[in-house]
Parts: C-alpha cells; structure tokens; sequence
C-alpha cells in the first residue's frame, strides 16, 4: 500500500470523511538543497467533524492523525479543510 492510500485510511478511521484528495507532489521537491525523502502532499478534507473547530484546531486534528508518519514518510503537508457546507459554497 502506497503512503497516500495508507494516509487516507488513517484518516478515515478516525474522522468522518465526506471527501479527501491527496495528491504527492514529491517530484516537484527532489532538487532542492534541504530535500532528504518523504512525501510533500498536498490534502482537501472535507469533513463535518471540522464543525465549530477553528483552522488551527482542525490541522491540528490532522497532524495528530499523521503524527506517526511526520518526518519520516512525510517531509511537508499543505491541507485545505472545510466542513460540507463550506465545501459545497467554493
């Protein structure tokens, strides 16, 4: 199982996913000085569990799922959250 598929059923575990995207753009980041492996993902979770939770609180809630893979199998994450409604109002 690939790291992007392994990320989102974690995820999915443990919130309620009405839509997630991950795309790996590792391939973007190989060249550059600092780079020494790990995925750079970039994630759209849509979720009603992101209800009343400020955009801090909800990476949070995403970097304490991904923990175990932080700086290992992932060197950078950019998430995008939004609840159904603000999903559904873009």
């Amino acid at each position: 199982m690939m790291i992007k598929e392994k990320i989102e059923q974690l995820i999915k575990d443990k919130i309620n996913i009405k839509y997630i995207e991950i795309k790996d753009t590792s391939s973007q980041h190989t060249n550059h000085a600092n780079y020494k492996g790990g995925s750079h993902l970039r994630m759209k979770i849509v979720s009603d569990d992101f209800i009343n939770k400020s955009l801090i609180k909800r990476h949070q809630l995403i970097y304490s799922i991904l923990d175990k893979f932080i700086q290992k199998e992932i060197h950078a994450v950019i998430l995008k959250t939004y609840t159904i409604k603000e999903f559904e109002n873009l």
